[in-house]
């Protein structure tokens, strides 16, 4: 792979060129040109593109886009299993250029972590190598009686060298995700032959049982991908990419009470943490005798918050509710701005702390003596696109008034996609625009994210608003086009 300029457009390009002993055959050759430019044919956000497939003489190469970041086996060597959330953020996009390959009649058949890229600015998945597997041997993709692909990710179907179809990239999604989630592939052995008995005969361990923190709804996700019968997988890329949203739920925004009890118990969790490890402490009276006041006046007045949560109909299950939402939001701005596994520890410990058996005594002693109210609050829980555009819009305008000239109207992007969502939600329509709408808002944020982080640049988050822009504009002609339709047949 070698890194180049195109000069023409003035931008960075990855150019990957055919071994030249391959080259020399010329019945590989063609078969290497003619399923480059089919991959090449594919375009979506997803997916790696590839922008010219050309030989001259004994070279043939083709030019693909440069991805400014790493591959997901990268990822996990230099940082270590990814967060769930993470993980299924990845799956999804992922799924989604898996879904684009195959309704056009492409079957990747070797998705593995070093074929998937991760963005640096944005944490994009990114898919590469699309079709180039078939170039290494067989007749044809999908023959029966070749074996292509990575031993560590094929499907039994593939490992059999049976025809395989778009299910079997699913199996091998599957076992990425096992990758992502645990830092190993389900299954090793000592030797390719032992590998591939193990994929057509074995049962892969439980995700669960390598890590317990796993939700359930996600490891049934991996657990259902890497069945052994093709039957009983996900039928196509975009019903796992559903399944996948489904379980990542939509954002929790909880109300204003709730979250001023949430900011009160972070910082007061942090001071009497700080006092507990310093053993600071007051004098009291004129015999000597020290003790701490300060966690007592701290958690005097967090109880007195409680209360006040209590009296206005809200359960400790809320509060529980509110806080897992907080720790998911500030795992994936952590994951953002590639925090140290301690820090994140560290930072989330209070989160811990109040969604424990702790948090639920503390509110039911804070609760003594108060009478049950009449009614109790339904915790409000907002579009997620509302919430990734409130959250953008905050730490846009936190930003130097600089920086914020500098990239242009921002808040008016935001406001657009969230009107395009919302009118698509308002029509019943949750397919890919509303998920195009959604990714490009959480880009956005991400972007906005690294960038008050001081990890990411104004010409990334440029782009990132370059392609929110783009994706407004389509959805906005998508849905003008809907009501002439929808007008003319009235």
């Amino acid at each position: 792979m070698l890194l180049a300029r195109d000069v023409a457009l003035d931008r960075l390009v990855a150019i990957k060129l055919l071994p030249p002993a391959l080259a020399a055959d010329s019945a590989l050759r063609e078969r290497f040109i003619r399923e480059a430019r089919t991959a090449a044919g594919l375009s979506h956000p997803n997916i790696v593109p590839i922008h010219i497939v050309e030989e001259h003489g004994d070279l043939v190469f083709f030019v693909m886009g440069f991805v400014d970041g790493e591959t997901l086996r990268e990822r996990v060597e230099r940082s270590g299993p990814l967060t769930p959330r993470a993980t299924m953020r990845l799956v999804q996009e992922v799924a989604w250029a898996l879904a684009h390959a195959h309704q056009r009649g492409i079957v990747h058949r070797d998705i593995k972590p070093d074929n998937i890229l991760v963005e640096r600015a944005s944490d994009r998945a990114m898919v590469t190598d699309f079709g180039i597997a078939w170039a290494t041997a067989g007749e044809g993709p999908g023959a029966e009686g070749e074996v292509v692909g990575t031993a560590r990710y094929m499907s039994p179907e593939q490992a059999c060298g049976e025809p395989v179809d778009a299910r079997s990239d699913l199996y091998s999604l599957g076992a990425t995700a096992f990758y992502a989630l645990t830092g190993q592939a389900p299954f090793t052995a000592a030797s390719v032959p032992a590998l591939l008995a193990k994929h057509v005969n074995e049962r892969p361990p439980e995700v669960s049982a390598l890590r317990p923190e796993v939700p359930s709804k996600l490891a049934t996700l991996v657990n259902r991908c890497l069945e052994k019968n093709p039957e009983d997988r996900f039928p196509s890329g975009d019903e796992l990419a559903k399944a996948v949203s489904d379980a990542r739920g939509r954002e929790l925004r909880a109300p204003p009470l709730v979250r001023s009890f949430l900011r009160n118990a972070e910082v007061s969790t942090a001071v009497i943490l700080a006092v507990a490890i310093a053993g600071g402490s007051v004098e009291v009276g004129g015999g000597g005798a020290s003790i701490n006041l300060l966690p007592y006046i701290l958690l005097f007045q967090l109880g007195y918050a409680a209360r006040r949560l209590l009296r206005n109909g809200y359960t400790f299950d809320d509060i529980r509710s509110a806080l897992l939402a907080e720790a998911r939001a500030q795992d994936e701005e952590a994951e953002a701005v590639q925090s140290k596994k301690w820090i994140r520890r560290i930072s989330g410990a209070w989160h811990r702390i109040w969604a424990s058996g702790f948090g639920r005594f503390f509110f039911k002693v804070s609760g003594i003596g108060l009478k049950e109210p009449e009614r109790l609050v339904l915790p409000s829980s907002d579009a997620t696109e509302l919430v990734l555009g409130r959250a953008a819009t905050e730490i846009y305008g936190g930003l130097p008034s600089d920086v914020r000239h500098r990239l242009g109207d921002v808040t008016g992007v935001i406001s657009r996609l969230e009107e395009d969502a919302e009118e698509l939600r308002r029509r019943g329509d949750t397919g890919e625009r509303l998920t195009e709408a959604v990714a490009a808002l959480e880009n956005v944020r991400l972007g906005l994210l690294r960038l008050r982080a001081g990890v990411g640049s104004v010409d990334d988050l440029t782009e990132h608003i370059e392609r929110a822009q783009e994706i407004g504009e389509r959805i906005d002609a998508e849905l003008a086009g809907r009501s002439e339709v929808r007008e003319a047949l009235e």
